[in-house]
């Protein structure tokens, strides 16, 4: 400790101030002997008295001189004379800092301990309700299930509601639309029907865009002769409206396809005669489905006195219109029909059921290639059964 304190000691300070104290005393010394040996008088004042003054003012300048020194050697000498009374207020503020620091802490700790016991409670409770919710879990989980089903009953009464909402607007229109047709009917007399098909034309594969524009021009035309020959009008009275934007789409839409298609012109509403008739065009595949000679249908009859003929052949061919639209045949949308047949070979047929005299076997065949478009073209052959 005593060899710390030595070397902590500024001896460069104090040897300075020996030696300046030591040379300022005797240079006073010396002047005030040369002084008194003279016999000098300052201010009035006897030579001794001068030379006590001389005396005391080098003490003075050696004082002086100690003080100056140290100012400058010594950073604490020189805040201790000129910084001492800040620094001892700067003592006291960081004094009082340092004590209201102090009583926060201990206020904190007095709170850390209260705090520390009001999470012990609250991880107590937590741990009673955790125990609580392990026990009600079951329950939560049933709720929950019970939850998701009535959700999803509500998404299915709900989408329920969306599709009778639809169904009511579309039964609206629809008797809108009837309402307005039979207003027209009464008002005057209907020349095509909405829905109805007023022509129909296949599309060969990779058809040029000239073959298109004048396959479409013939189904104008077959529309007009359509609706000329129901009215007693002449072609070039019927007026047939297009929208000729839509008509180019189904032109684009029918151009240079691998497959084959079909395009109908369709009545788009009701219209009375005199009116312009508004015509959409409806195009979609054209696929084979019978080929000419392929059987449709086979029904052995046993046609007996009093049994009428015609009406057993028109059940045999009710029959082939449902086979044919179960095989993809495009009906009329009107009448729900798929084919043709010729009256006379109708009549023919039920003039040979009626004067067979046992079971007859009635095979009904396709007479051409039918695609999807149709019509269902069929022959009618009838032989006794016991041939088959």
């Amino acid at each position: 400790m005593q060899i710390q304190i030595w070397s902590d000691m500024n001896w460069r300070l104090i040897l300075t101030l020996i030696l300046l104290s030591g040379v300022l005393a005797y240079l006073g010394d010396v002047l005030g002997m040369r002084i008194g040996k003279r016999r000098i008088s300052l201010f009035g004042l006897r030579p001794r008295d001068t030379s006590r003054v001389i005396t005391a003012f080098t003490g003075i300048l050696i004082s002086i001189a100690i003080l100056v020194t140290m100012t400058v050697i010594s950073d604490n000498v020189r805040t201790a004379l000129f910084s001492m009374k800040f620094i001892q207020g700067q003592l006291q503020t960081l004094t009082r800092d340092l004590q209201k620091s102090r009583d926060e802490a201990e206020l904190m700790a007095i709170n850390l301990v209260g705090s520390e016991t009001k999470l012990q409670e609250q991880q107590k409770k937590l741990a009673e309700v955790q125990a609580e919710l392990e026990s009600v879990a079951p329950l939560l989980d049933e709720a929950r299930s019970s939850l998701m089903r009535t959700q999803t009953e509500k998404e299915q009464v709900e989408q329920e509601k969306v599709a009778l909402s639809r169904s009511i607007e579309e039964l609206k229109e629809e008797a809108e639309s009837l309402r307005k047709g039979l207003i027209q009917v009464r008002s005057g007399r209907i020349s095509v029907f909405a829905m109805e098909i007023l022509a129909q034309a296949p599309v060969e594969p990779m058809s040029s865009r000239s073959d298109v524009e004048r396959l479409f021009q013939e189904l104008r035309k077959q529309a007009e002769f359509v609706v000329a020959a129901r009215t007693g009008q002449s072609s070039s009275e019927v007026l047939l409206s297009v929208d000729l934007e839509k008509e180019a789409e189904r032109i684009a839409e029918c151009t240079g396809q691998p497959s084959r298609k079909f395009v109908r012109a369709i009545a788009e509403a009701n219209a009375v005669f005199g009116e312009d008739i508004r015509v959409v065009y409806e195009v979609n595949d054209s696929i084979l489905v019978y080929r000419k000679g392929e059987l449709l249908i086979r029904r052995t009859l046993n046609v007996h006195e009093g049994a009428n003929a015609e009406a057993e052949l028109h059940l045999i061919l009710r029959t082939v219109n449902r086979k044919a639209v179960a095989d993809d045949i495009k009906p009329d949308p009107v009448t729900g029909n798929v084919g043709t047949l010729d009256g006379a070979q109708f009549f023919e047929a039920v003039d040979r059921l009626s004067r067979a005299e046992g079971p007859v076997l009635v095979e009904i065949s396709a007479a051409e290639d039918i695609h999807t478009e149709g019509p269902v073209r069929v022959s009618i052959e009838i032989r006794p059964a016991e041939e088959n």
